[in-house]
């Protein structure tokens, strides 16, 4: 007996026997017709042709033999140099390093030179790139003389003739549109010089090279009487090297002054600089701005009542260059800057007037 498929019980199957006479047999049909010859089997065929058919395979057959033209190559070959030379003037733009732009250092003298000793900057001085771009406005020349750039700090030395001050309306802005107000700053009224401080550039300007523009629409004059300020438009334009920083681990484990907790969040170790990062959180975060003490004129004057310091391995105070504080929930962050020229363990000293004060030691390479 036969074996059948399993199917649904829905549908069941004809008797076997049935099917055999319920369908053609074709089997035998196929075989006889695949016994013929290929030449009989095409023979046989009628296949009906188009009456233009036959002309146009005439007509091509004889025309003569007309390859098509070949595209000229000098246009793809000058599309593909206008790129390229699109892409290394871009180069040339965003990386400055890329067209050797990147100037000397020479030494700075004379009264610019005496005004970096005055704030204690003069290791900067054989790291200064010369620069003497100038701007004229409203019958004021400003030269932006110089300038130094690292991770943790951007430092200009700028002169206005006549005398005049432009800290409070200069903005320092990169390639990359990053913009920049100083954070400090010293001005001779005797000479014109100022030395502006910026905070430190990008990652992406210390790998390319800085390309920078100062501007200032405002300069103030006659600093000692009353000031007047004289509206105009310098743009000076600058093109700076900035030295990598290094993060310096390990970090030192927290400190607490009463119920207030300080994390050292970060050491940055570049050029001439070191940057220590820090949040503080607790009761005294909201009074780490808080002055103490009385002015009286020739005697004294108020005091900050918190002090992060930096000493040597001989307790001597290393010379700080800018300290900034931003607000946060239930917290204070700051960053201090210090001159730090030599290796050596250094002390982080912390102290709140009234409070007390703990120490870290920093290892600086």
């Amino acid at each position: 007996m036969p074996r059948l498929a399993p199917r649904l019980a829905s549908a069941p199957l004809p008797p076997p026997w049935r099917s055999a006479g319920r369908f053609t047999p074709y089997a035998s049909t196929w075989r006889q017709r695949m016994s013929k010859t290929l030449e009989e089997r095409l023979t046989g065929l009628d296949i009906p042709l188009p009456a233009t058919v036959v002309p146009r395979v005439l007509a091509r057959a004889q025309s003569p033999d007309v390859r098509p033209a070949r595209r000229p190559m000098w246009p793809s070959v000058a599309l593909a140099a206008v790129v390229v030379l699109a892409f290394f003037v871009g180069s040339l733009y965003a990386a400055p390093r890329f067209a050797d732009a990147l100037a000397g250092a020479p030494l700075i003298g004379g009264p610019t030179g005496a005004l970096l000793r005055s704030i204690g900057l003069t290791p900067l001085n054989n790291r200064l790139t010369a620069i003497n771009d100038v701007a004229t406005s409203s019958g004021y020349r400003v030269t932006l003389v110089a300038g130094y750039a690292d991770a943790t700090q951007t430092v200009l030395i700028v002169r206005v003739e006549p005398a005049a001050d432009l800290f409070e309306t200069s903005v320092l802005t990169d390639q990359f549109g990053l913009s920049l107000r100083p954070r400090n700053g010293v001005f001779d009224s005797s000479t014109g010089n100022s030395v502006i401080s910026f905070a430190g550039l990008p990652w992406g300007d210390s790998l390319l090279g800085a390309r920078l523009v100062l501007h200032a629409s405002a300069l103030r004059r006659n600093l000692e009487g009353p000031a007047t300020t004289v509206l105009g438009n310098w743009n000076l334009h600058a093109t700076l090297g900035v030295e990598p920083g290094k993060n310096l681990r390990p970090l030192p484990v927290d400190g607490r002054l009463g119920d207030t907790t300080f994390h050292v969040t970060s050491i940055v170790r570049s050029g001439p600089s070191i940057q220590v990062g820090m949040q503080v959180r607790g009761p005294l975060a909201s009074h780490l701005t808080d002055m103490a003490g009385q002015a009286i004129p020739n005697v004294s004057k108020p005091h900050p009542v918190f002090e992060v310091r930096l000493l040597d391995a001989n307790g001597i105070e290393v010379q700080g260059l800018s300290s900034e504080m931003s607000s946060g929930l239930r917290s204070e962050t700051g960053r201090w800057n210090w001159l730090v020229t030599a290796a050596g363990r250094y002390r982080l000293v912390v102290s709140f007037e009234g409070v007390g004060q703990f120490e870290r030691a920093i290892d600086v390479p």
